[in-house]
């Protein structure tokens, strides 16, 4: 697939988190390797975009293999603080490639798109993370996150209060169970 192709299919996702989904399926597709699609770009990919926007695509996947995909539907390449790089094209965004492989030890969900599938990271760890984050900002909406992530169903209960004890957010998780009961 040529950049052209690639701008064209993106530009027609309705909604801002189908072209994240999209552009996940597109490159998995293309590298002929799993990517996943995880942080801020999955939590709204789950939630929408009219819930949550996320600054950049953060993605795992294999660092050989998606490069040069990128530099064929003309990313540019950038280099941040500490040397590290990144791809930016404007229908996407700032796009970081953030490891070979997700430490969560969850497994990623799969989602269908009308260009094949994505995996976005599985629910648990981004609830973790807004955990952390409305602790730290004393934020009603980064709480109100991960309740919403919460009501997706199918959660493993045991990995959220052993993370949930380790960062220190227990008291948040115990509320936000309560939350989902509701």
């Amino acid at each position: 697939m040529n950049a052209e192709e690639f701008d064209r299919i993106i530009a027609s996702a309705p909604r801002p988190e189908d072209r994240i989904a999209w552009f996940g399926a597109l490159l998995t597709k293309e590298s002929r390797a799993e990517v996943e699609i995880v942080g801020g770009s999955a939590i709204e990919i789950y939630l929408s975009s009219s819930d949550y926007i996320s600054q950049d695509v953060d993605l795992v996947g294999r660092k050989e293999r998606i490069p040069p995909v990128l530099r064929r539907w003309k990313f540019r390449q950038l280099e941040g603080r500490s040397h590290r790089v990144y791809w930016f094209k404007e229908a996407i965004g700032l796009v970081d490639i953030v490891g070979a492989g997700d430490r969560s030890g969850l497994p990623p969900r799969r989602l269908e798109t009308p260009y094949g599938p994505v995996l976005v990271s599985a629910v648990e760890p981004l609830m973790i993370r807004r955990l952390i984050r409305a602790r730290r900002q004393r934020s009603d909406e980064f709480f109100g996150q991960a309740v919403r992530l919460a009501k997706r169903g199918r959660l493993d209960w045991e990995y959220l209060e052993t993370m949930a004890r380790y960062e220190q957010v227990a008291p948040l998780l115990k509320q936000l169970r309560h939350a989902v009961k509701k």
